[in-house]
């Protein structure tokens, strides 16, 4: 076999992409053949570089690293040539065989079975070349490709594959922490991700495994010495979550929004753990009917594609079981329903809600939180004396039932957990001993969580200007109303009125003597 040939085989299989690369080649010269141990294999180190987009990808990362084929060297000085063959740590070569098989299956291709080496034959022969046809181009990530079908057997497999070695990426890092460089003897590797189990790395997905080569060509001629550069077939996750409405109040029903995207590369793992686990702090109810999950804006079936988990205190966890079965890249928008029971809040309560998502091990974490507030007034008689037992109603948005609540010895009234707004207060109990049909009533808006009080009753009983010590009274009789304003006026229209009723009935009875 021509080696010039050979070497534009492992050329060709340079331009993998998504999860495999190997470093080009090419021959000095024609001829030489691809029988196993016609050559010296080549033992000098090479630099094999791996580049990510976040340093995330590389951090705590570690790699197993299986020979699969060495370089191997025809002759000496200025008559050297090179080659490639199977490298000899691989313990049973059957399973470079079972790889290949995989690879050209349903293709023209037979896997020779005449002795002559499978890498040399593979690489000569373009098996582990790709085409546009092989690639996914939405996603970045490999479909049925010979070269991606060709590791995912070796993966399978590496107990066949020899000892590997441990490399250490985090280690390794570049300062700006996107490369990590590490050296092994010049060749062609299986890199097969060390953390997958262990799950060391939190921030990252593990990578899929990599095929990867050192060695290029310059003006015809092969180094296999050079730097091999590969992209790290990894990812880093993330969620976003999201609450309908900033502030709530008790009894209001919000929505929580959980987003985050279907990861790339899912079909290349037996199994893939995709997880939201929801923990929702005191203070609030989770509706578990109202749970949705939606992927690409269609909505998926309970315990077909997803299941649901519910733990203590509201605590649940969402298993998206078809994730392999989606598109890499589409949106995931799982929503809920919960209502708001916080009803011991003071101030500016916080009640917060919190997602975990594990991504295949990788996981990201993301919070939101809603608030109610409060205010208070005092009661009191027309001479600022405390008074205890007046009763007050609030109608609150979302809430079918109105808030009550009542003046305590000290006087004073509070309602608690309300979201941001306009609220009218109407007193509907008035103490025994004043005047009944003389009620307060007036307003409070909360912005921010600071509640600004305004007088609207003409009676007078609420102060028209906020203050911090907003006092509300209640009369025994008319004479203790204000006799300013509104009040006043309508003070003394009740009294003309009631003057004028007594005129006319003291003109009604001198009638009735005249007669």
């Amino acid at each position: 076999m021509k080696m010039r040939k050979l070497f534009a085989g492992i050329a060709a299989a340079a331009t993998l992409l998504g999860g495999m690369a190997l470093g080009a080649a090419s021959a000095q010269a024609d001829g030489a053949s691809t029988t196993a141990g016609s050559g010296t294999p080549v033992t000098k180190d090479a630099e094999f570089k791996f580049t990510a987009q976040d340093a995330k990808q590389l951090t705590n990362r570690k790699l197993n690293a299986y020979k699969i084929a060495d370089y191997v060297q025809y002759g000496t000085g200025s008559d050297a040539m090179y080659g490639v063959q199977t490298a000899g740590t691989v313990t049973n070569k059957s399973v470079i065989k079972a790889a290949l098989e995989a690879a050209v299956e349903g293709t023209a291709k037979s896997v020779p079975t005449d002795g002559s080496d499978l890498m040399a034959w593979a690489l000569a022969e373009g098996v582990l070349d790709t085409t546009e046809s092989s690639k996914d181009t939405a996603t970045g990530a490999w479909k049925n490709g010979a070269s991606r079908k060709f590791v995912e057997t070796l993966k399978t497999k590496t107990n066949m594959l020899g000892d590997p070695t441990v490399v250490d990426l985090g280690k390794n890092l570049a300062k700006d922490g996107l490369s990590a460089t590490v050296t092994l003897p010049a060749g062609l590797y299986l890199f097969v991700d060390a953390d997958y189990s262990a799950g060391t790395n939190k921030d990252a997905t593990p990578s899929i495994a990599i095929l990867v080569g050192s060695g290029n060509v310059e003006s015809g001629v092969l180094n296999p010495l050079t730097e091999a550069t590969v992209d790290i077939k990894n990812q880093t996750t993330t969620v976003s979550k999201t609450v309908s409405a900033a502030t709530a109040s008790v009894g209001q029903t919000v929505t929580y929004t959980i987003t985050s995207k279907v990861p790339q590369n899912t079909q290349y793992y037996s199994d893939y753990a995709y997880t939201y686990t929801d923990t929702p702090s005191a203070g609030q109810t989770v509706n578990p009917n109202s749970l949705k999950v939606k992927v690409a804006n269609a909505e998926l079936k309970k315990d077909t594609d997803y299941t649901v988990t519910e733990g203590e205190n509201g605590k649940f966890t969402v298993n998206i079981t078809s994730i392999k079965r989606q598109n890499a890249g589409d949106e995931i928008v799982v929503t809920y329903d919960a209502e708001v029971t916080e009803a011991e809040a003071t101030g500016r309560k916080a009640v917060t809600n919190t997602v975990v998502l594990s991504d295949n091990g990788a996981e990201a974490t993301d919070s939101t939180s809603i608030t109610n507030s409060e205010f208070s007034f005092t009661k009191t008689d027309a001479q600022g004396n405390p008074l205890a037992g007046a009763t007050f109603t609030i109608n609150v948005p979302g809430v079918k039932t109105p808030f009550t609540a009542a003046s305590d010895e000290n006087g004073k009234v509070t309602f608690k957990g309300l979201a941001d707004g306009i609220y009218e207060v109407n007193e509907t109990t008035v103490p025994d001993g004043f005047q009944q049909s003389l009620k307060a009533r007036f307003e409070v808006t909360i912005e921010n969580g600071k509640a600004q009080f305004k007088g609207t009753d003409v009676w007078g009983l609420a102060p028209k200007e906020s203050s911090d010590t907003y006092k509300v009274k209640n009369v025994k009789n008319v004479t203790q109303l204000p006799l300013t304003g509104a009040a006043g006026t309508t003070l003394f229209t009740v009294v003309a009125l009631l003057v004028a009723g007594a005129g006319v009935t003291v003109a009604v009875k001198s009638r009735q003597r005249m007669h």
